[in-house]
């Protein structure tokens, strides 16, 4: 059997005693189960996985067996702040509540709140990529864990464009679509990374962005360099993959040439970058705004494929895919 160690910094003060005895033959299992060896504590079954003859013959050869304690009683057990903490347990928590979808997904949007608040107020423009990680991992593994989960949700993604609002909204689009694409774990994961961390460069340009009335030629500009911004603050801290640098480059490059900063077209773009245009703008389009209402998520996509403004800007074979998966 293969042991999983952990990865994330809990301390001895994280874990609790499991009792398995009420367990049996067919259960789901709801929580990460460890046991301790030498200092360390290995899961040695996952959560959401089904108890097998193996499986409950291997819970009954260990004395002591381990979940992570999720509701701390001792306030004093947190050495770290609750940010960290709640970021930590992410995983493990949508898991345990993988089938109470509303539950997750808000789950998902306070953690992200949190993360892209700490950012905002940040003057150095750290953010905190252990949080980051655990959001995209809690939705790569929600996404396998049901292949209609996007559908799912769908009524219940949150309605407004604020920065933490959109980029979880586009990330949970992309690895959506990254998974119809049969994109393995590591690309899932990178693609995530790229769309999560997409747009921190609005944080450069002020209120501009929501601007509703036309922008002027200096606007436009500094629009335009929100791509620029957002990879010196990838740069800054220690993002350094080629693949999420082009697909935020990328994003608001256009497949007839229109887009920005490079004008690339077709398949100069990168194959992220294609897919975060495309759900970048989805959100964008299904979104309200003070001067209309959001669309449908059928004629957003409808837009996208035949409206004179947006017909070939995208790739279309992503496109209809993206459509057939989720009407």
């Amino acid at each position: 059997m293969k042991l999983i160690e952990i990865t994330q910094d809990f301390t001895e003060e994280s874990f609790c005693l499991f009792d398995a005895s009420n367990l049996k033959i067919g259960d789901v299992v709801i929580n990460d189960i460890y046991i301790k060896r030498s200092e360390k504590f290995i899961i040695i079954i996952e959560a959401g996985s089904i108890l097998t003859e193996k499986l409950f013959a291997t819970l009954q050869r260990h004395k002591e067996l381990f979940i992570v304690n999720l509701e701390p009683t001792d306030i004093h057990a947190l050495v770290d702040n609750t940010k960290n903490v709640k970021c930590k347990t992410l995983l493990t928590r949508i898991k345990k509540d993988k089938n109470d979808f509303l539950k997750t997904l808000d789950l998902l949007y306070t953690t992200n709140h949190k993360i892209f608040t700490d950012f905002l107020n940040n003057q150095d423009n750290k953010i905190d990529l252990g949080c980051i990680d655990s959001v995209v991992e809690s939705i790569i593994f929600l996404i396998q864990n049901n292949k209609n989960y996007l559908k799912i949700i769908m009524p219940k993604i949150y309605n407004d464009h604020k920065l933490y609002i959109h980029s979880l909204n586009v990330t949970i689009y992309a690895l959506h679509l990254g998974s119809i694409l049969h994109y393995d774990d590591q690309q899932l994961f990178q693609l995530g990374r790229s769309a999560l961390l997409h747009d921190l460069g609005k944080k450069n340009i002020g209120s501009i962005i929501e601007k509703n009335s036309e922008l002027t030629d200096k606007e436009l500009e500094l629009i335009y360099k929100r791509v620029e911004h957002c990879i010196l603050i990838l740069e800054n801290n220690n993002i350094t993959d080629t693949m999420i640098h082009d697909a935020i480059k990328h994003h608001q490059e256009r497949y007839d040439g229109s887009g920005y900063p490079n004008n690339l077209r077709k398949d100069d773009i990168c194959e992220f970058g294609s897919v975060l245009a495309i759900c970048d703008v989805f959100d964008a389009l299904t979104t309200d705004r003070p001067h209309r209402k959001g669309y449908g998520t059928f004629e957003a996509l409808k837009i996208m494929m035949q409206d004179v403004s947006m017909k070939n800007k995208f790739n279309n074979q992503y496109l209809k895919k993206g459509l057939l998966s989720i009407t």
